[in-house]
C-alpha cells in the first residue's frame, strides 16, 4: 500500500498541514523541511487520493467526453487533442463512445453527469428541442464540436458552408464540368444531427448554382460506390470531381478507382473534407479541406473550462478557420 500523507508527517518529523503545504507547494514551508517531505513522498511512492480531495473542495477535476466513434480517425484524433488540454489544464477525462447510437449517447450523457463530471464534450449525433431540453437539464457545461444542438449550447466548429462553397470554386477553376457530392450522413438526416454534413451539402449547392453550366449531383447513400461507377459510366457530361463530406469517403472512391485501373486526377477529380493524419500516407496526395481539428478541439475544452469557471457565462458559437489545401487529386 502506497504512504499516506499522516505516515509522511511522522517519518518527517512535521505536521499533517505541512505536510500537505509542501506537496501541494501552498503556504510556507522552509527549504529543507519541503525537500526532505517531497523526497520522502517519491521514496514511498505516494499517490493523492483525489476522490477525497474532490470531496473536500467540491471538485472532481473530471471532464466527461461522449464521441461517436473510435473507427474514424477524425475522431481519434480530436480524442488526443481534448486528452492533452485537458491535462495541461490539471483535468482527467472520461471518454465514453455511444457506437452511433442515439439512446446509448444520452444515457452515457446522464452517466457522466451522475458521476460528478464538471464539464461535458460532445459530437451529438441527437437533436431537436426535446434533446436540448435534456443537456440543459443537467446543470452541467456541455460544449458540442461542430454538430450544432441550439443557441442555447456552444459549439465550436469552423464554417462548413464557406469551406464547401470555396471547394467548388476551386474545383470549377480547374476546368471541371461536372462535380458529385459524395455525403453517405445525408441518408439518416431524418432521425440523425448530422449538422456539418448539411452545411456542407448547403455550400456545395450555393457554390455550384454561379455557374450555370456545371452539372451537379448529390449521392446520400451508406453504399455509395455503385452510383460512382454507374456516374462515370456517363462519358457524355463532361469532366467530373467528387466532392466528398470526408476525407474517409474519399478514400474509398481513390481505392476503388485504383482497383478498377483508373487514375486521378486523369479519369475523375477527387477532394475530401478535414485533413485526417493518414493522409500523409496515402498517394496521390488528397486534395482536401482542413477544418482545423486540432483548433477546433482544443478551443472546445478551452471553453468548456471558461464556462465552468463563470458565473455568468454566455452561450455561443465559436467559428474558427479553415484551410484549402490544393494538393494532387483534381
Amino acid at each position: 500500500m502506497a504512504i499516506t500523507v499522516n505516515q509522511i508527517a511522522e517519518i518527517c518529523k512535521v505536521s499533517r498541514t505541512t505536510v500537505l503545504r509542501a506537496l501541494n507547494d501552498r503556504g510556507s514551508v522552509g527549504k529543507e523541511t519541503k525537500e526532505r517531505i517531497l523526497s520522502v513522498a517519491k521514496e514511498y511512492n505516494y499517490r493523492p487520493n483525489l476522490l477525497a480531495r474532490s470531496l473536500n473542495h467540491g471538485r472532481t477535476m473530471s471532464l466527461g467526453v461522449v464521441t461517436i466513434n473510435i473507427e474514424n480517425m477524425y475522431f481519434v484524433q480530436s480524442l488526443n487533442i481534448i486528452n492533452k488540454e485537458a491535462d495541461k489544464r490539471g483535468y482527467f477525462t472520461n471518454i465514453v463512445v455511444c457506437d452511433e447510437s442515439l439512446d446509448w449517447e444520452r444515457k452515457l450523457i446522464q452517466g457522466l453527469a451522475d458521476r460528478q463530471m464538471e464539464g461535458i464534450l460532445i459530437s451529438p449525433i441527437n437533436k431537436g428541442k426535446e434533446f436540448e431540453d435534456f443537456l440543459l437539464s443537467l446543470n452541467i457545461p456541455v460544449v458540442c464540436i461542430g454538430n450544432q444542438v441550439s443557441d442555447s449550447i456552444t459549439t465550436v466548429q469552423v464554417n462548413e458552408m464557406a469551406a464547401a462553397m470555396e471547394s467548388v470554386d476551386l474545383i470549377v477553376s480547374k476546368g471541371y464540368e461536372r462535380i458529385i457530392f459524395i455525403c453517405p450522413p445525408l441518408a439518416v438526416k431524418e432521425k440523425e444531427n448530422i449538422y456539418v454534413h448539411e452545411q456542407r451539402l448547403l455550400g456545395f449547392q450555393a457554390s455550384a448554382a454561379k455557374y450555370p453550366g456545371l452539372i451537379q449531383e448529390v449521392i446520400g447513400k451508406t453504399d455509395y460506390l455503385p452510383d460512382v461507377e454507374e456516374m462515370l459510366a456517363r462519358k457524355d457530361q463532361g469532366k467530373t470531381a467528387f466532392l466528398c463530406s470526408g476525407d474517409s469517403y474519399a478514400l474509398n472512391v481513390m481505392r476503388w478507382g485504383q482497383q478498377n485501373g483508373m487514375s486521378i486526377p486523369d479519369d475523375f477529380g477527387l477532394m475530401g473534407f478535414d485533413d485526417i493524419n493518414i493522409l500523409e500516407f496515402i498517394t496521390p496526395k488528397l486534395t482536401t479541406v482542413s477544418t482545423n481539428l486540432e483548433g477546433v478541439a482544443a478551443t472546445a475544452v478551452s471553453e468548456l473550462l471558461t464556462q465552468i469557471d463563470s458565473e455568468d457565462y454566455v452561450p455561443k458559437a465559436i467559428y474558427l478557420n479553415y484551410k484549402i489545401l490544393d494538393r494532387e487529386t483534381l
